[in-house]
């Protein structure tokens, strides 16, 4: 089933033995030669560690062939994460189903076959063991037992994992230490106890949660000098300094903090371990908001930081895996899907690639195209061209290069600065060794958002025409300045769980998320773009609790007329008299797996678009905590959403008012169907549903939202710029800007004059400092004034600019008010 490796690893040996007696000083052990052979990897992931089967969470049965692509793409090790609970029998024995233990033994044959090192781990187990029931030690103890046998006599090149990403609840951080220390043992002492090829397999061990901070670092080290084992490597994991790896608190660029948390990590493992003979391996490596189809991060960000942290990895004998949820390998095409972060990945196991400090050039309509600067990071490599598509540039009339500043001259830009708005063209950074540095090229507008009428409940699109630019942040508060939940403690919320843009349709839809606690009254938002542009909105929000309506009865104390259950696929009595929140029936429900009561229009055409709410009661039985979904069908299409409600109480009659809205069917004309549905998954305890109706009035907890540009900022601000005329004692170009309230309410101060996208070679003297809080960082700004603006008021500051070097001077004007501090 594998082929025999024995004879290279003994070649191996007695070559170490030998460079050992000549050079003691100069040789790495036989475990970091181990895992250095091991890069660079790749995580099987969300197959074997996926619900009930490989296949529990889409993806395709893994094939031998797959298996050897992966070998074929360079890859020098694979990770097979596996989750044995689903497959695990009860007490006392706990034995493991063996046609799951044959299938992950094939698997791991077909990998080494492939000649790939092999790391096998149990996974998801750690959710339930981070609980510690009672018998989470017996349980964890007797899957390794089963485990470690039967991989007994395999080749070295496989290695055993004793636990994924370990924690525990509700204990300390010196606790969690000695608890996954406990563990980290009891796998040691089963796997070297089974005697065989397992009395010296490497074995991996974790940090706590798999997680870098020093204290977890020292944690394992201590264990791992206690077990006093030449075989042991340690693993940590790493998915990017948390706000940038999920575009939340302004965020967006590789600054001081990501580098930061990159060195920290990266250095600890090393100091701690590398630097003492143990080596380490990066299990898991990613970013936790991007996969191939949906990214939250820009790309020559992305990029950047991926062959910074290789790079660093590469330096001090740190091997990663990639992880691969799916999403980045087509498992049925073998392709990738961004093949540009493959070539990184790859190249960074051979050298370094050349990287910029942007890989965006903006072209804005209105301007005139200026020189753009573009400071490169060679790492090592020597420029050799830059290209526009195909066509090769003029050094000194289409660019410039001084040491690593690359400068596009207007003449190669200006041709791209018309017609339709977005990217226009690709220029490339070509270097001697390593993928080039693309400049995407783009003609922009300043973008327009447009106003909504609707109702919070549900995501939220706000009509936006891009214009060609590309989101990078947004901003949402209350007009106090106080942040929005979900994340109040920044107002920078989070991409894909707060707000997603859609290029395609020119709209940002704003998630259900961010209303669910939102008071009632005035939001404010900013969009910031790539460019430097920034767009400001406001959203008004109306609380429509205590509102009364029409209601359409659904069940009183039976079905009204017209209703039947014939769509029910649970347990149930429409005529229970064990509990009623009003006469003396009600609904009874005791739900299997995933059970559903469905009630159904079947009597004479009812027009539902003027109902607005589901109203019911619930009772949750003698035990209460039922998990329960809610769902309603136009006619026969089942595609709206579904929307889970509060777990019923025990022994107690709650109303429950749903949006129709939340539903998919507000509106709609032709509400067929409702229905209450099991979500656990599992047999549920019997609750009670009673008088069930749709009325005209919104839910108590819903609130319209209004959203209107052109009530943003309600102080209408005009800034008027004059001309520049020289100062010849300071030598200084001086411009009089004037910034006025046009609007009938005062502008609450500090006022701030904000300078975006300065050309270059300009510097603005008399500068209060850069925007920081205020994206985009970087920008200088001026104080107008330090406090209010009256209505019908202006005030005018005077700006000093150093004399450029060459072009004019030109800039973006906009003002910070309302309390917004740079």
């Amino acid at each position: 089933m594998f082929a025999p490796r024995k004879l290279l690893t003994l070649a191996g040996a007695l070559l170490s033995a030998l460079l050992i007696t000549s050079s003691p000083a100069a040789v790495k052990s036989e475990m970091q030669t181990y895992v250095e052979a091991m890069q660079p990897g790749w995580n099987l992931g969300n197959s074997f560690d996926a619900p009930g089967s490989e296949t529990g969470w889409g993806n395709p049965v893994v094939t031998q062939e797959f298996i050897q692509q992966i070998a074929a793409q360079g890859f020098k090790s694979i990770r097979i994460p596996v989750s044995w609970s689903d497959h695990t029998g009860a007490a006392p024995t706990y034995t493991v189903d063996t046609a799951w233990l044959d299938r992950v033994e094939q698997v791991v044959n077909w990998s080494l076959d492939a000649g790939l090192h092999v790391m096998l781990n149990m996974h998801h187990d750690s959710y339930w063991i981070r609980e510690m029931p009672a018998d989470y030690i017996a349980r964890y103890t007797a899957v390794w037992q089963q485990i470690a046998p039967r991989f007994r006599d395999h080749p070295r090149e496989l290695m055993l994992e004793t636990i994924n990403e370990p924690d525990f609840l509700n204990v300390d951080d010196a606790t969690k230490i000695t608890l996954v220390n406990e563990l980290n043992t009891i796998a040691y002492d089963v796997i070297r106890g089974t005697g065989g090829g397992n009395a010296t397999r490497p074995i991996v061990m974790p940090t706590v949660v798999t997680n870098a901070s020093q204290m977890f670092l020292d944690g394992l080290k201590a264990k791992m000098v206690e077990l006093n084992d030449s075989n042991l490597i340690a693993t940590i994991h790493f998915y990017g300094y948390w706000p940038f790896s999920t575009n939340i608190a302004g965020v967006t660029t590789v600054d001081a903090s990501v580098l930061n948390d990159i060195n920290t990590s990266l250095n600890g493992a090393y100091d701690t371990f590398v630097a003492a003979g143990i080596p380490v391996v990066v299990g898991e490596l990613g970013l936790l908001a991007y996969d191939a189809d949906i990214n939250a991060i820009e790309r020559g960000e992305l990029l950047k930081f991926f062959e910074i942290f290789t790079a660093t990895a590469q330096s001090k004998g740190i091997t990663w895996q990639w992880w691969d949820n799916g999403k980045f390998i087509n498992r049925a095409t073998y392709q990738w899907r961004d093949p540009e972060l493959y070539g990184y990945l790859m190249r960074s196991v051979a050298g370094r690639t050349t990287t910029g400090s942007t890989d965006l050039v903006f072209l804005k309509k209105g301007l005139p195209v200026q020189d753009t600067v573009v400071q490169l990071n060679l790492n090592g490599n020597t420029f050799v061209s830059l290209k526009d598509g195909a066509t090769t540039l003029q050094s000194g009339l289409d660019y410039t290069l001084s040491g690593e500043k690359l400068t596009l001259k207007a003449r190669a830009l200006s041709k791209y600065a018309t017609g339709s708005f977005g990217e226009k063209a690709v220029f490339t950074v070509n270097m001697t060794s390593g993928l080039p540095w693309k400049l995407h090229v783009r003609y922009v507008d300043t973008p327009v958002a447009s106003s909504v009428d609707t109702e919070t409940g549900a995501d939220i699109p706000v009509p936006l025409a891009f214009n060609g630019d590309l989101l990078k942040t947004v901003e949402a508060k209350y007009s106090d300045g106080t942040g929005i939940e979900p994340h109040a403690w920044t107002s920078f919320k989070q991409w894909r769980d707060t707000y997603t843009p859609d290029y395609a349709n020119n709209q940002i839809t704003f998630k259900k998320a961010l209303f669910d606690k939102a008071k009632p009254g005035l939001l404010n938002f900013a969009f910031y773009f790539w460019s430097g542009k920034v767009v400001r909105y406001q959203m008004s929000i109306v609380d429509r609790a205590g509102q009364v309506g029409t209601e359409l009865q659904i069940y009183g104390d039976g079905l009204a007329a017209g209703w039947n259950d014939w769509t029910s696929w649970a347990t149930h009595d429409l005529a229970s008299t064990d509990q009623a929140h009003s006469g003396t029936r009600s609904i009874s429900v005791t739900p299997g797996a995933y059970g559903a009561v469905g009630l159904s229009n079947g009597g004479a055409a009812i027009d539902t678009s003027i109902y607005h709410t589901l109203v019911f009661w619930i009772h949750g039985g003698s035990v209460g905590g039922q998990s329960i979904g809610v769902g309603a069908v136009r006619g026969d299409d089942w595609s709206s959403p579904w929307t889970g409600i509060p777990a019923p109480v025990a022994n107690t009659w709650q109303k429950v008012e749903v949006s129709l809205r939340s539903l998919g069917v507000d509106g709609s004309s032709n509400i067929s169907r409702v229905l209450f549905q099991d979500w656990s998954g599992g047999d549920a305890p019997t609750f009670y549903i009673d008088d069930i109706v749709l009325t005209t009035a919104k839910a108590s907890t819903s609130m319209d939202v209004y959203a209107d540009p052109a009530v943003n900022m309600t102080p209408q601000v005009q800034i008027t710029k004059g001309g520049y005329v020289l100062n010849r004692r300071t030598n200084r170009y001086v411009q009089t800007v004037v910034v006025k309230n046009t609007g009938s309410t005062p502008v609450t101060g500090p006022v701030y004059l904000v300078l975006d996208s300065l050309s270059a070679n300009t510097t603005l003297s008399n500068s209060s400092g850069k925007t920081n809080v205020e994206l985009p960082t970087g920008s200088p700004y001026v104080q107008v004034t330090s406090g209010a603006l009256a209505a019908n008021t202006q005030v005018s500051v005077s700006l000093e600019f150093t004399v450029p070097a060459s072009g004019g001077i030109t800039y973006d004007a906009r003002l910070l008010t309302d309390g917004a501090t740079p």
